[in-house]
């Protein structure tokens, strides 16, 4: 899994498909614009991202994060088609007025309460 807050963090995310870290990249743009570059990224205003790479990646965000994609409904859903025909989602979840977590993660990962709002 990786969590970034910050623009100046994205070598994190190099690794990622090129469309996967534009998406990261205008989100983290947003975040430092909207609420600061020094922000304490679990106390101060804004938020941050999340990627999922693994579906023990999900079990720790449940488990240990106390993040229930289960009983969450998304602010919205987007996909993200990649040049090598994978697809991502980008998962706004609003935690509170100013607050929010962007999970990012393979379409093949979605639990299937996200699926279910996507076809909604």
């Amino acid at each position: 899994m990786i969590e970034i807050a910050y623009l100046k963090e994205k070598e994190k995310i190099h690794s990622l498909p090129q469309e996967v870290q534009e998406a990261i990249i205008e989100i983290l743009q947003i975040l430092d614009l909207g609420y600061g570059e020094e922000r304490d990224k679990y106390n101060d205003d804004g938020g941050y991202v999340l990627v999922v790479e693994s579906e023990d990646d999900l079990l720790i965000i449940k488990e240990e994060l106390y993040i229930d994609y289960d009983d969450i409904i998304a602010e919205y859903i987007n996909t993200i088609v990649c040049g090598n025909g994978e697809v991502y989602t980008n998962v706004l979840m609003i935690c509170s007025d100013n607050y929010a977590i962007s999970l990012i993660m393979p379409m093949r990962l979605m639990p299937k309460n996200l699926i279910d709002q996507m076809e909604e």
